[in-house]
């Protein structure tokens, strides 16, 4: 009894700490949650333009430094540290807020820009909203390695953006293959199992997210230090 006990335990305790994150970021989230929840129950198309502008005027404000705290607290377990959770997130959603927001701000920008240009292509001339798909999936990737990049660095904005661009291109099979999996997370908990996203999706999502990323990014750094090593010989 007691050696079934000792082996579950951890697994409790994954569970523990993957929903008291998860319900620490919902409740950061919840205007936006709200919103996204209202999208489902109006039925006038100005109604739903109405409520997507909104939503996109407060994601970088609320939803990207929110994200990016998770990402703080993920980063602890992947490194084998374990952190108080909610100071922790408050921690980090203070030290980040103004890059999130700034970063949050471009990218929704370029969400916004293609999401319009899908939706346009879809309507006029499906074929080439392929193309529109293909970049949403990988604007996901980027927005992905952003947050994982923002906790796990103090580059600059600008140098963070560049890094992670080329992050999602260095190994493209992990980065599409962690954000088309993602995608279905997010598929299955909004339409087929919706108890998972108060309690486990965002944490889940992200801890698969920065462990492709920390094994992308730790790759590229010893590629480096071989490099530096042939050079110094």
């Amino acid at each position: 009894m007691y050696n079934l006990v000792g082996r579950l335990n951890p697994i409790f305790e994954w569970i523990s700490k993957l929903v008291g994150t998860n319900l620490l970021w919902v409740l950061f989230n919840f205007p936006i949650a709200y919103l996204t929840l209202s999208l489902f129950t109006v039925k006038e198309m100005s109604q739903i333009i109405m409520l997507m502008i909104i939503i996109a005027l407060l994601v970088p404000f609320i939803f990207f430094p929110a994200t990016t705290a998770m990402f703080g607290i993920v980063r602890k377990w992947v490194m084998k540290e374990e952190v108080p959770i909610f100071r922790f997130f408050w921690k980090y959603y203070k030290e980040n807020y103004k890059r999130s927001l700034l970063g949050g701000l471009i990218l929704t920008v370029l969400w916004v820009i293609v999401g319009v240009d899908y939706y346009y292509f879809h309507a006029h001339i499906p074929l080439g909203s392929y193309l529109f798909l293909f970049l949403m999936v990988w604007l996901f990737s980027i927005t992905l390695y952003f947050f994982a990049h923002t906790v796990h660095t103090e580059t600059k904005l600008g140098q963070g953006l560049k890094n992670v661009f080329i992050l999602t291109i260095v190994n493209p099979f992990l980065s599409f293959g962690v954000a088309i999996l993602s995608i279905f997370i997010l598929y299955i908990s909004l339409m087929k199992i919706t108890f998972l996203l108060p309690f486990f999706t965002g944490a889940v999502l992200s801890f698969l997210a920065f462990s492709a990323y920390n094994k992308i990014f730790n790759k590229i750094v010893r590629l480096e230090q071989n490099a530096s090593e042939v050079d110094s010989n």
